[in-house]
């Protein structure tokens, strides 16, 4: 498995990667269902990454496997020239995996960060059906839009999603400005928190608008992100330790908002495996 996740780390020494375990929370863990949700679907993008990788490096120990096997019952020197070259490339098709790593990073990237921002909407709903209040703005809604709505809950639903959208455009800080001014509540607990979820969340932004190309806006609201470093122009890609970092810290922020939001407004709370039980109890 670590020899797989080097090769995709263009060959990196084995002693480079501290830590591959994402940061997951216990399924002892008290939440909100909506957390519960976010967690499923973040250990699912994180799960496939690495399963892809797991499975890769099992094809080319099979492959080696049986090369070594069926080599001395080999039937002509063209047969057993095979053999050898499968065996003297041990990392065939993990080199190949290689060359979609940028596919790979992208996908778990935009996954991850879809996940983080429904989340971020869901959470908002719950709280917002406790307290209405926190929904209130200059703007106006359109009368047909109202009608079409025979449920108070589907109209919050309406005008959060309207607000997310609003505010995905202005980034992160747009988003961390209504937390604090509509709940109440501060998404982070320092400014290392902050840089790394801004960073993710704008790779996703440029990863679906600009192919993933850094540009002026990325620059722009990003900013300098200490062992991050890129430029303008050039294609942005993370490693297997800037995924692990990046991911383990949109968990960690999630968390934090999961605790403060579910207080405050009193959201119900159960055992994320208590929701898998009974997911469709509030």
């Amino acid at each position: 498995m670590r020899e797989c996740y080097n090769i995709w780390m263009n060959d990196q020494d084995d002693e480079s990667i501290n830590e591959l375990e994402v940061f997951l929370p216990k399924g002892s863990t008290r939440c909100t269902q909506d957390f519960s949700k976010f967690l499923n679907e973040f250990r699912s993008h994180t799960d496939f990454f690495f399963f892809v990788c797991q499975l890769v490096g099992q094809v080319d120990q099979t492959r080696i496997a049986a090369a070594k096997a069926l080599m001395p019952g080999a039937q002509s020197e063209d047969e057993r020239r095979r053999y050898q070259k499968s065996i003297d490339e041990p990392n065939l098709v993990l080199k190949k995996l290689q060359k979609h790593s940028k596919i790979l990073s992208q996908n778990l990237t935009n996954g991850i960060v879809n996940s983080f921002q429904r989340y971020f909407s869901s959470i908002i709903q719950s709280a917002a059906l406790k307290k209405p209040v926190i929904l209130s703005s200059s703007q106006t809604i359109k009368f047909d839009d109202i009608l079409k709505f025979t449920k108070h809950k589907d109209l919050v639903s309406f005008i959060v999603d309207r607000k997310i959208n609003e505010l995905s455009y202005g980034g992160l800080t747009d988003m961390e400005k209504y937390f604090d001014e509509r709940l109440g509540i501060k998404m982070f607990n320092d400014n290392n928190e902050r840089g790394l979820l801004r960073l993710f969340v704008e790779a996703r932004n440029i990863n679906v608008h600009n192919g993933g190309v850094v540009n002026e806006i990325f620059a722009g609201r990003v900013g300098k992100v200490e062992k991050f470093p890129y430029k303008i122009g050039d294609l942005l890609r993370f490693d297997l330790d800037d995924l692990v970092s990046l991911s383990s810290n949109a968990m960690k922020v999630a968390v934090g908002i999961d605790v403060a939001v579910s207080a405050k407004f009193k959201l119900r709370c159960q055992t994320h495996t208590a929701w898998q039980v009974n997911g469709k109890t509030r």
